[in-house]
């Protein structure tokens, strides 16, 4: 039987994503002393995720190795939880709360992949024995703002406005498809806004 709390952000790259973990972290830091915290992504450092990095930092064409990234995905995401966020969550106690904040999980998988032409369905199907998350805040940005975001930096295959425009519907169309406890964030706003949005949901898993 899994213990504590996991938390999921997800969205698109420029949605402000690593900014609310850290927020959220530290919010949850100097809530209890009961509280351990640990923050992870994916993709992990692991053999999988840097294969996935080479890729996506090699490749241009958004639309391509859709198959071979999934599988990576899932095999990524089987040794994160099994090494990592597994055995982190199960070792809390009447003593402390151990507490797993993801920066991306297989939300991010179901979409990218589903716009790169694969079935969301069988999607939904090879992710759904993987650990459910207690919440998972889908933080919604127009492409455009968030591509603007991101600017400065050399960007990786997908961070194309046609791609993630797309991307954008597929995020917002898994309340539809799942059965997970999915908040949907507006992160256009000022990020104390979006953060304060983030922090009454996730007090209420407390």
């Amino acid at each position: 039987m899994v213990k504590g709390v996991f938390i999921v952000l997800d969205g698109l790259d420029g949605s402000g994503k690593s900014e609310m973990v850290k927020l959220l972290h530290n919010y949850l830091f100097s809530k209890s002393k009961k509280y351990r915290i640990l923050t992870t992504r994916e993709p992990t450092n692991g053999a999988y995720g840097k294969e996935i990095r080479d890729i996506l930092a090699r490749e241009t064409d958004p639309s391509i190795n859709g198959q071979k990234l999934l599988e990576l995905f899932i095999k990524d995401r089987e040794e994160h939880l099994k090494n990592i966020i597994l055995p982190f969550l199960n070792k809390s106690s009447n003593h402390e709360v151990n507490i797993a904040i993801c920066d991306r999980y297989y939300y991010s998988t179901i979409a990218f992949q589903a716009v790169q032409g694969l079935d969301m369905r069988m999607l939904i199907e090879v992710n759904k024995e993987f650990l459910r998350p207690d919440v998972a805040f889908i933080l919604d940005i127009k492409p455009e703002v968030a591509l603007e975001r991101i600017k400065g930096r050399e960007k990786e295959k997908f961070e194309q406005l046609e791609f993630m425009s797309k991307l954008r519907e597929k995020f917002l169309e898994l309340p539809k498809f799942l059965n997970d406890n999915i908040k949907v964030i507006d992160a256009s706003k000022d990020k104390d806004v979006v953060f304060d949005n983030i922090k009454k949901e996730a007090d209420k898993l407390f």
